[in-house]
């Protein structure tokens, strides 16, 4: 009997939401017998998360995460704890600071660059 495999990540922006995110993870069950599993979510800022699979589990979860600071992630999903699944996936992020705070007045702009009104997720710089 082999573990659980870990198949994919995805991490989605939420509309409007600024710095949250939705985290999905998938695993592939190699046969029937293969029913449970356990990984960690690194969210790339220190932010960690446990994610488990057990029976009737659909084979996809889902999580929210909200980041505390704009800018680009790399999420990492591994195998952990008694019942590791196997492997290690990847994937890329960036957010954006949310539209309230852009019109604040307080931007988080690079020097020299103003925030565009309105721009989407309050990340387009001119």
């Amino acid at each position: 009997m082999a573990a659980p495999r870990l198949d994919s990540v995805a991490v989605q922006v939420l509309a409007g939401k600024g710095n949250d995110v939705v985290i999905s993870v998938s695993i592939e069950r190699p046969t029937l017998l293969d029913l449970s599993c356990s990984a960690l979510i690194d969210a790339g800022d220190g932010g960690r998360i446990p994610i488990s699979w057990n029976i009737g589990d659909s084979r996809t979860k889902t999580t929210r995460y909200e980041y505390k600071r704009p800018g680009s992630y790399r999420v990492r999903v591994a195998g952990a704890g008694k019942d590791a699944c196997v492997g290690l996936k990847e994937a890329t992020i960036s957010v954006g600071a949310p539209k309230g705070e852009a019109k604040a007045g307080t931007p988080r702009c690079p020097g020299g660059w103003a925030l565009v009104e309105e721009s989407v997720q309050g990340a387009r710089f001119t």
